[in-house]
Parts: C-alpha cells; structure tokens; sequence
C-alpha cells in the first residue's frame, strides 16, 4: 500500500552538527566583538549619572553598565563613537548597575550591556548586547522621528 519511509536522524549527527554550528557563529561573531577597543570612562556622549530625570523634552538614552565587564566597555566605546552633532535633542546617561540597583529593579533589566530609549517618561525601546556604531546612529535616527 503505502511505503512510508521515515527520516532517522542518528544522535551522534545531531550533536556534532550543533557543535560544528555552534562554531562557525562563535568564530565570526566572536572576531568582530574582539576588534572593539575597552572604554572603561569619558567621553562625550555618554554622562554618568546616579539619577535620572526623565520628565525633559526629547529622547533620553539610558545605558546600564558594569565597570568590570569587558562587554560593557566595548558598548560604551561604540556609543562613544556616535557624532555628537547629530544628538541634539538627545540626552545619554550611563548608570552602573552596582551602584544603582534599584534603577535595576526598576527598569526590570535582564542582563547588562542594556540600553534603554525614552521618549518623555515612556519607555519605547530596548537594545541588549553590543551593538555597532553604525546601528547606533540608525537607532538615534530612529528615535529624533
């Protein structure tokens, strides 16, 4: 009648394939994140700041950070990077989660480099992780509309 044959996939396929793609995106992203340079402080975009006060007119930009963390030192190098004459109307914080955990709880952050947009007091965006200087300027793009 029917000759239905089924696809068996052994489990030794299985797992190496997921090594093998595990990887492959390791070794392109990973390269990219290890070519951005370590900004631990400065700048001129980003203002250290223990509060915030997000009644003013614009967007404001607020990024939560780790003074230890590599990762969080290269965002801070990528946002660093952005044209500040572009930025007007723009206000950028950064704000150390250590020193500031109830800002922590408050935004319900899940993980750190985070950087939060907001337009008035309304939160309207969330980006997590490294992010490129050139998608930077696509966000704050973005955000003067």
């Amino acid at each position: 009648m029917y000759n239905h044959q089924s696809f068996y996939l052994r489990p030794r396929y299985f797992l190496t394939a997921i090594l093998l793609f595990t990887l492959l995106i390791g070794a392109f992203t990973g390269e990219n994140v290890r070519n951005i340079p370590l900004l631990q402080e400065g700048g001129v975009v980003l203002t250290e700041s223990n509060e915030i006060d997000l009644h003013k007119k614009g967007t404001t930009f607020l990024y939560f950070y780790r003074k230890d963390s590599k990762l969080c030192q290269k965002m801070r190098y990528n946002i660093e990077q952005l044209n500040v004459e572009n930025l007007q109307g723009i206000h950028f914080y950064a704000m150390d989660i250590e020193e500031n955990m109830e800002f922590f709880y408050k935004y319900n952050i899940s993980g750190i480099p985070n950087l939060l947009i907001f337009n008035g007091d309304a939160e309207a965006k969330r980006v997590m992780g490294i992010v490129s200087t050139a998608n930077l300027e696509k966000i704050v793009k973005r955000a003067q509309q």
